[in-house]
């Protein structure tokens, strides 16, 4: 399998602080990404413009697909998202998924 990596950006929504950022963060990370096997790694990390961004490892592009599919149906991740401007956001637009060449 060829691990793939998402870099998902994150703008908070309209009241909501980066401290709600990180609770919401840790709850889903404990109640929904540390039951998913094709998950490696997740790291939240802040840019310098001072959005986020949200970056996810996965074991393969199936499991992309697999995660993705569970999100939509997840009532923690729907309060995970919930912290999120999503008004940019096309569902119907495919990720953008990069390939690992090399992990060290």
């Amino acid at each position: 399998m060829t691990p793939i990596t998402i870099l998902a950006p994150v703008k908070l929504a309209p009241g909501k602080t980066e401290a709600d950022l990180l609770a919401a963060s840790t709850k889903f990370q404990q109640d929904f990404v540390a039951h998913e096997p094709g998950v490696l790694r997740r790291e939240l990390v802040r840019t310098p413009d001072g959005t986020y961004l949200d970056i996810v490892q996965f074991r393969s592009e199936a499991d992309v697909a697999d995660v993705m599919e569970k999100e939509m149906k997840s009532p923690v991740c729907a309060e995970f998202f919930s912290i999120m401007d999503l008004s940019d956001f096309d569902p119907e637009a495919p990720m953008d998924m990069y390939v690992s060449l090399q992990t060290h």
